[in-house]
């Protein structure tokens, strides 16, 4: 820090970054709770010889700078005084000022294996944070999430002696099963039993008693809402479309419902293409020449900006996860802050899971990048799109982190639900009676909706009148397997977008694969 910069942080106030003492007589006793809130929140800088006088501030200087910066070194070692020395070499130094002799210490924030960091020998008395211009002492909830933080093991690897694998959702493994087999066929792992399946992914494992219990990334997973809530008092999962000014929201989907399970993995699948419908996409054929290859970078960041905050929760935080869609904004908010400061976040490449075990289990079926890289993508797709840089706030008491992404959208799409939520969309407003009807066109039974025993494990996290379409898609496909969207939607009398949604949906699990070239291939329904 240079003499100018002091001058006009001096000429103006304390912020959040920055706190002035006067240290006269010696390193100040507030200096302590100022160097802990610094390196509990994101670092900030604490200067010394700084008087207030009339509610002004002006230099004064101090008389012994060598004595200071001895001084805050000697405490800063002492156990005693302060629980861990987060500064480096260079974090404490003199400089002169219009003559007169301060000294600077810049405190980083503070690695979350030595967080809290706290004055004294009491932790839950000692412990401060920065939230504004001033020091406040952190609750005790706050600093048992550091302290879970801190863990070399996560907390989510808790195994739950009072459950048993029947108290996990039935449908909500059956489904992941099927996605993993689909994902990862021939795979040693599919013959298993759910308890030794749940086991290998670390959704269970062995309590004391010798059985096999639930872990609580297995809970949190595959339980449902009110088994989840008795272990998680505040866990809660809360998705709102706002893409009307008439009303509250258009769309909702909570894991309070009691129509699913509740639990993360259903809650991904039924707002995957939510999240990213009404994003606009350049028109490109994928390379089936049929499909409309509409993934784009934009598309996988946003999904990727969902599953980090799945994995990444502190569940044992208050409020839940929160995530509000607007027509040109994606708001998603998860209780705990980041285990690593922004920049090393945004810069990529350090995986630090806050739920090791929620992401293997999501990992394992593709969901969720294991390198670190997710935030580094965001904003690398967002700065090559010239989006607005996406913001990541922490906030406290309640820990939070918000990520906020603008994106352009298609105006075309606005106010369209997607199929997956509940909500009646233009695409998919096709009577359920239509179900059965035989074309004319090209003799398509689609009453024959039974064509793989799968289909209602692996769509079941989807709307009934979504799924009802993709029945209508995946049993005309298995009849004519060479039709292209244009004749699917005109035999069942669906719009092209509701035609390649479905496709798309089919396809991300498992249940419809395109094989051969793109001019005459054709479409192989999975059984």
């Amino acid at each position: 820090m240079k003499s100018e910069e002091i001058k006009k942080l001096v000429a103006k106030s304390e912020n959040a970054a920055v706190e002035f003492k006067r240290a006269r007589g010696g390193v100040p006793a507030d200096f302590w709770p100022s160097y802990s809130a610094f390196a509990n929140t994101d670092g900030g800088t604490i200067i010394l010889g700084i008087r207030e006088k009339d509610g002004k501030r002006e230099v004064e200087g101090l008389p012994d700078v060598e004595k200071t910066v001895a001084d805050i070194w000697n405490a800063v070692n002492n156990a005693e005084k302060i629980s861990a020395n987060v500064l480096f070499n260079e974090s404490v130094y003199p400089i002169e000022v219009d003559g007169k002799q301060l000294v600077v210490v810049e405190v980083p924030r503070a690695e979350r294996t030595v967080r809290p960091v706290f004055v004294g020998a009491d932790v839950f008395k000692g412990t401060y944070r920065r939230n504004g211009e001033g020091d406040y002492h952190c609750s005790r909830e706050t600093v048992e999430g550091m302290i879970r933080d801190k863990c070399a093991e996560t907390a989510d690897n808790c195994v739950l002696d009072e459950l048993t694998i029947a108290d996990l959702d039935a449908d909500s493994i059956r489904r992941y099963r099927m996605y993993f087999s689909q994902l990862r066929p021939g795979h040693v792992w599919s013959g298993l039993a759910d308890d030794g399946f749940l086991m290998k992914i670390g959704a269970a494992a062995r309590g004391r008693d010798g059985k096999v219990h639930p872990t609580l990334a297995g809970l949190v997973c595959f339980g449902d809402f009110n088994e989840i809530t008795n272990v998680l008092p505040y866990f809660f999962l809360d998705y709102r479309e706002h893409l009307s000014p008439d009303v509250r929201w258009t769309d909702r989907v909570c894991s309070g419902d009691a129509n699913w399970s509740g639990n993360i993995f259903d809650f991904f699948f039924r707002i995957n293409q939510s999240i990213t419908a009404g994003v606009k996409v350049p028109f490109k054929i994928a390379s089936d020449n049929v499909t409309r290859d509409d993934d784009t970078p934009v598309h996988k960041a946003l999904r990727e900006v969902l599953a980090n905050a799945l994995i990444h929760a502190d569940y044992h935080g208050r409020r839940g996860i929160v995530i509000d869609k607007y027509p040109k904004r994606l708001e998603v908010s998860n209780p705990g802050t980041l285990r690593m400061s922004k920049s090393v976040a945004i810069a990529g490449g350090t995986s630090d899971a806050r739920n090791g075990k929620i992401f293997n289990i999501f990992s394992l079926v593709r969901i969720g990048e294991r390198s670190g890289m997710g935030l580094s993508s965001l904003y690398g797709v967002w700065e090559k799109e010239k989006f607005a840089e996406p913001s990541i706030i922490e906030s406290y008491e309640p820990d939070r982190t918000k990520v906020i992404v603008e994106f352009e959208s298609d105006e075309s799409e606005l106010g369209v639900k997607t199929p997956e939520v509940g909500v009646e969309t233009r695409e998919v407003g096709v009577e359920n009676a239509e179900v059965g009807v035989k074309t004319q066109e090209v003799g398509v039974e689609t009453s024959e909706l039974g064509v793989t025993p799968g289909f209602d494990v692996l769509m079941g996290a989807y709307r009934n009148d979504f799924r009802a379409n993709a029945r209508k898609v995946l049993s005309a496909l298995a009849e004519h397997p060479e039709m292209d969207f244009v004749r699917l939607s005109q035999v069942l009398n669906l719009s092209q977008n509701s035609v390649w949604r479905a496709v798309r949906a089919l396809r991300e699990v498992g249940l419809l694969v395109r094989e051969g070239a793109d001019k005459g291939g054709k479409w192989i329904v999975k059984k």
